[in-house]
């Protein structure tokens, strides 16, 4: 199942890179410099694989304000580079790496590449941009049944909705697989689900297409000087 979940994956970014190459072509489309935000977030780390994804009750953590603040950076051609970090508290009771939890804390910091799909359609239908991300991560478990610190493999997907031009929503999925100690190794439990909702502000850069420097004023930018032809005497 998780190999069938990796090649998705894969294959969405290998998809999506190949349709946005004919884009490139076209007139460019910068639709933020910098994008900030804080969300709301529930982890699922029950250690039960891809088992049980909905037990809200038994295995889902989170708390009732944003602990999650991301910063993302946008290049061109709808790629963008974002770092997050994300705050939790692990609740007592609940289930967590196959156990029962006493109460923990857990920290993750993520740098990831963002792909978008409205590369696809811009400048049209700009109120909604669906993504895909892939990136590493470093996550902290004060206490946990693997080792307290796993560095990750970031796979996730989400969309962005637009109320305003620089005010949105952000819905976003990942899956985080633990590179140590061990690979999916269902024994020792590393891997686990992180979802987030969240308030995004997007700030634009300056437009250099709006730059005076080729405007006709500059007559000289242009070519445009005239020269009295020399008759002679």
């Amino acid at each position: 199942m998780m190999k069938k979940f990796l090649l998705l994956i894969v294959a969405l970014i290998a998809f999506n890179t190949a349709f946005a190459q004919p884009y490139k072509l076209q007139k460019k489309y910068a639709p933020y410099k910098w994008m900030i935000g804080v969300s709301w977030n529930v982890i699922e780390d029950d250690g039960n694989q891809l088992g049980d994804l909905f037990n809200a009750a038994e295995s889902w953590n989170y708390l009732y304000y944003p602990t999650k603040i991301t910063v993302d950076r946008y290049l061109k051609y709808g790629w963008s580079l974002e770092g997050a970090a994300t705050y939790m508290k692990y609740e007592a009771g609940k289930r967590v790496n196959d156990t029962i939890s006493l109460g923990s804390t857990f920290f993750a910091v993520d740098v990831n590449t963002r792909w978008s799909f409205n590369t696809l359609y811009a400048p049209k239908m700009r109120w909604l941009e669906p993504y895909v991300t892939l990136g590493l991560g470093y996550t902290y478990r004060s206490t946990a049944a693997v080792s307290p610190h796993v560095p990750t493999l970031n796979l996730g997907a989400g969309f962005n909705v637009w109320f305003h031009k620089n005010i949105g929503m952000q819905v976003q999925t990942s899956g985080k697989l633990g590179l140590w100690p061990g690979f999916w190794d269902s024994g020792l439990h590393s891997n686990y689900f992180h979802h987030s909702v969240g308030l995004m502000l997007r700030l634009h850069g300056k437009n250099r297409n709006s730059s005076t420097f080729n405007k006709r004023k500059h007559k000289w930018a242009h070519g445009n000087r005239r020269y009295k032809k020399n008759t002679g005497h």
